[in-house]
Formats: C-alpha cells, structure tokens, sequence
C-alpha cells in the first residue's frame, strides 16, 4: 500500500496565504456591493417619501410646513390644524410642535402608526405629549438610511425636562430642507445679490404650507428633502464629533428635524461671513442641520418633482444655493 502524502509546512503556508490574498481581494468587493444595495434602498425610500409629499399636495393642494416650531405672526395662516385646544392663534406658542414625517405617514402606508397605541396621535398637541410618544417611539424604516449608524432611536432621551423622561423616541436619516442661506454677505461674496426672504425659502417651509405656484424655479429644479444621517450622534467631516450633542434632535417626529442649508466653514459650523465662502465645505460637512450622509461622495436629495438625485461633495456652493431657494431667480436642472 502507498503511503499518503501530507502537506509540508511550506505548502500550507502557501495555501494561508492564498487564502489571505484571496479574502483581501473579496471584502472590498463585497463591502461595494452592500453599500450599492444601500444607495438603492435609501434612493428607493426617497422617491417613496416624494411621492407622499405629492399626494398630500393633490389632497391638500399645498405643500405640508416642513415643522410647526414657534411661527412668526405672518405665518399663522394655514396652521389651525396645530392649534392647541382653547388657544386663539394669536401667540406663537398657541401652536403645537411637529414635523413633517408625521404628517406623512397617512400617505406612506404608515397611518396605523398614529392609532396603534390605543390614542390617536393629536396634532393639536405637541409631538412629545404622552398620548403622542407611542407613535413618536416607532421606527419607521422607511425613515432610516441603511449606510447611516444604528440604533435609530434617542436612548437615553435629551433635554427629559423639557421631552419628558422614560420614553425612547425614533430616529430618521431624512429631513426637510427648509431654506437656502439666508445671509446677504454670502450671497454677496457668491458674486450675487441677495434675493430676501421668502425667495431664499424651499419647497417645505417652516410654520407655513407652500402652494406649488410659490416654488417659481420649478418643483424640478428646487431640493425638497435630503439627508442629515446619523443624528443625534454628531459628525464632522466623516468622523464623529467628540462634542457629542446634547440637546433633542433626529427623532423623526421632533419639531427641529429640517435642516437649513447654509454650506459649513472650516470648523464645521455655519457660513455667515463672506470670508469663509471661497473655502466653504456644502455636502457631508456637518450632520447638524446640513446635507449630510455615510455614503461615498455624496448624497442623496429629493426635489420637488419627486424624481431622486446624488448629489456629490464637488458641487459648487452657488449650485446648492440655487437648488435650495424656490424662489431665487436662478434655477438650476439638474442633469
């Protein structure tokens, strides 16, 4: 009988070592095609998001407030449907606080989530009262980008004086996108003028519905929603900010969700100063209250039309202000 012959210690050596370049070579193939399949299911959400928008705008025939905070006097109009019982709509916190997700979700397929605890969900009181924090706690998945960080949820809650302790909001990657910068020194170091408020507006203002005839860029030309993931968590320039923030922000049905996009200063925090405009940093700069994603490059953002786009991190600032501001006298097509 032959003897068998087994592996020699050089020939195994060799075979780990395949082995080893060969699991070098697949994991960044396989770590692009998971993040391929995640650009899809966050586009994906988006055009569901847009097409809600557009069916409470035939419903409605108006665009929804992007969130009811504190309204200033010229925005009462419109608002009834968040004034607090017994209150006369003539302060500003006569209204309650919401936001836009919540407003949605009848359209989404998710209006179960406003009955599901028993108590109808009121929008005539604030989106943190006891009888609104079982839908407030409810992820919704369609609110949630898979590139972003888990767990999705505030845990524990910021601010529990002013929110309420014991309870566990939900999170969203997807807000509203209320404004362009609203500072005339910027518009002014752009090589522009500056066109006033309420040209700077977007498609979902705050405190106020919007008629489509107010968007007179075009719905296709202006950014209704974007991303600003991974909150309450704080990022600056693809890493975490050791400045972790402590107030209330990211819960999906919190009133401060919308995100005015300003453009960001090398610091990360807001461009106010002309100065800063030549070396302004647009897209995934800061996720607190800028267009912000986990994703290569860019990200996503949803226009008026409902049509879905990735914008990346080499668009100009000129061209991120024009496709914020409804009303600016410069649109801009996206390709």
């Amino acid at each position: 009988m032959q003897k068998r012959r087994g592996f020699t210690l050089i020939e195994l050596l060799v075979v780990i070592a395949i082995i080893a370049i060969l699991i070098a070579l697949l994991v960044p193939a396989v770590q692009k095609v998971r993040e391929a399949a995640a650009r899809t299911q966050c586009s994906n959400h988006f055009k569901q998001l847009g097409l809600a928008l557009h069916n409470l705008l035939g419903a409605q025939k108006r665009f929804p407030p992007s969130s009811v905070q504190t309204p200033a006097t010229a925005d009462f109009p419109g608002l009834e449907p968040f004034l607090k019982a017994g209150k006369t709509g003539t302060t500003a916190t006569d209204f309650a606080k919401h936001s836009f997700l919540s407003i949605i979700l009848p359209y989404i397929e998710q209006g179960n989530v406003l009955t599901a605890s028993g108590t109808p969900y009121d929008y005539r009181k604030d989106w943190f009262d006891p009888g609104n924090r079982a839908a407030a706690s409810t992820r919704i998945k369609m609110f949630e980008c898979p590139s972003s960080h888990p767990p999705h949820e505030i845990n524990p809650i910021l601010e529990p004086a002013i929110y309420g302790a014991g309870w566990i909001p939900a999170t969203t990657d997807y807000m509203a996108v209320n404004r362009a910068n609203n500072r005339a020194a910027v518009w002014t170091a752009m090589g522009l003028a500056y066109p006033g408020d309420p040209a700077v507006k977007a498609i979902l203002a705050s405190n106020q519905f919007t008629p489509q005839s107010h968007v007179t860029d075009g719905l296709s030309n202006t950014i209704m929603l974007a991303e600003a993931a991974a909150r309450p968590e704080g990022w600056l320039f693809n890493a975490k900010n050791p400045t972790q923030p402590t107030f209330m922000n990211g819960a999906w049905a919190h009133s401060g969700n919308d995100i005015a996009v300003d453009g960001s200063n090398s610091l990360g925090t807001t461009l106010a100063a002309g100065a800063e405009v030549p070396t302004a940093c647009r897209i995934n700069c800061n996720n607190q209250g800028e267009i912000y994603s986990f994703h290569s490059g860019g990200a996503h953002v949803c226009l008026g039309d409902g049509s879905v786009r990735f914008i990346t991190t080499s668009i100009t600032l000129n061209t991120l202000q024009f496709m914020c501001a409804r009303a600016d006298g410069n649109p801009f097509e996206m390709p």
